[in-house]
């Protein structure tokens, strides 16, 4: 689980515990060894947090300066490559070995009106960058957002071997379907352990709660605890048989009800808890990715504001065209510059023998006036070619969940071909997403 790793003196107990309570009210999931209270950890175990945290948060204060253990917490993030924050809490003069150590670091000042608030900014930012969200979106129906979602995802994870999040916010939960059959993901719905659990306080949270399935004219704004991990997310890997993990939170209709609810402060208050809700996940997994519905409701707004990066499926027809030059007008009238995601563009289902006229026209920039934006410079070099091997089934009566991924299956009919093309497509995903 990766945490903001917090350095401080024993004396700084008051400023830590203020801190602390901030960050923890904006969801940043922060670790810091207790020494005041008597209940200090070991140096192996303060090694461990600190090479499993996205980042090292510096209490600057006349005793911290002073501390061979805050000097050492600092030197052990810097041998491992793990950013330095520092929060200066007094008039502290820095000298010898931590001017040199945070000359490159952020420092805010307690001091100054808007310091802790720029902190508190600077540290989520760097959070969110530990683990991306990526929404798989066009506002056209039928274009392959599922098969990006799940096979070149699953290629993506298989590649990185790391800890990938799929969440299915179709309210066809045909991503759901692609590794399960229909009835078991109407059993996992049927006790809320599913896409609703994050929107609104359910089953899965308190034996008490009734379903937010059951009455859609009933939205529930009250907070929530997220629900961990295991309670709520399907792992797709089998465990200690393939590295890292791919996981899925499975999808429902009834998430269907938000988008003829008129009550503007609970959408309002519900899309806050499912913000606050992916914010927790952020801390278990590298990567956070969503499977989306083709219109523009709600959900939409929800997974653009959660979102750091936008890939927009794409066939080479004028049609798909349409769908992401909607997506933009959306993107850039609905969402605000500075929280706006990033958008790129995959074409996927292309012939692997022979570039088409339509795609090369995108790729040139011919096509630009008509998307309505510079749609040639937002283009992935790579593709996902048209192939029987992609296409979304129901998986067969007994059939393992990680066993639909094409990365996993075996060999012939052009498999090993599908999926070097899978990976090279995962790979360039990999570099903008580093960008």
């Amino acid at each position: 689980m990766s945490h903001l790793y917090i350095a401080h003196s024993a004396s700084d107990t008051d400023s830590l515990l203020e801190l602390h309570e901030a960050l923890r009210s904006e969801g940043v999931p922060v670790w810091y060894d207790a020494k005041a209270s008597g209940e200090a950890a070991d140096r192996e175990t303060i090694e461990s947090k600190i090479e499993s945290a996205f980042a090292v948060l510096v209490l600057i204060s006349q005793n911290g300066v002073r501390s061979k253990a805050v000097r050492h917490d600092v030197e052990h993030a810097r041998v491992r490559g793990i950013p330095v924050i520092g929060y200066r809490i007094d008039k502290a003069r820095l000298g010898g070995y931590f001017k040199s150590a945070l000359v490159r670091a952020e420092v805010f000042h307690s001091s100054e009106e808007d310091g802790l608030l720029r902190l508190i900014e600077a540290t989520k930012s760097a959070y969110k960058r530990r683990c991306p969200v990526v929404a798989i979106m066009n506002l056209k129906g039928g274009i392959g957002k599922t098969t990006v979602s799940g096979q070149v995802f699953g290629a993506y994870q298989a590649e990185r071997a790391n800890r990938v999040l799929l969440v299915d916010l179709d309210p066809q939960y045909n991503l759901s379907q692609t590794f399960f059959d229909m009835e078991k993901a109407d059993e996992s719905a049927a006790i809320d352990r599913s896409v609703i659990s994050l929107f609104e306080l359910s089953r899965i949270h308190s034996a008490m709660a009734p379903s937010p399935a059951e009455d859609w004219n009933r939205l529930s704004s009250e907070p929530f605890s997220p629900a961990p991990r295991t309670e709520l997310a399907h792992r797709l890997l089998p465990e200690a048989v393939l590295p890292g993990r791919f996981d899925l939170i499975s999808g429902q209709f009834e998430i269907s009800k938000y988008a003829f609810a008129t009550d503007a402060a609970a959408l309002g208050a519900i899309k806050t808890n499912f913000l606050r809700v992916l914010d927790h996940y952020r801390s278990e997994y590298d990567l956070i990715v969503f499977d989306t519905n083709p219109n523009a409701t709600f959900l939409t707004r929800c997974a653009l504001a959660a979102a750091d990066r936008i890939i927009a499926p794409m066939h080479p027809d004028v049609y798909s065209l349409r769908g992401v030059r909607l997506l933009n007008q959306v993107m850039h009238t609905q969402v605000a510059e500075a929280e706006r995601p990033k958008l790129s563009v995959l074409f996927n289902g292309v012939s692997r023998s022979e570039q088409s006229t339509f795609e090369a026209d995108v790729r040139t920039g011919v096509l630009n006036s008509k998307a309505g934006f510079a749609l040639s410079d937002v283009v992935l070099e790579r593709a996902v070619p048209r192939s029987g091997h992609l296409v979304v089934k129901t998986p067969e009566p007994g059939a393992q969940a990680w066993e639909q991924l094409v990365v996993h299956r075996g060999r012939g009919g052009g498999l090993r071909q599908v999926r070097d093309t899978l990976k090279n497509v995962a790979l360039e995903i990999d570099q903008v997403l580093a960008a």
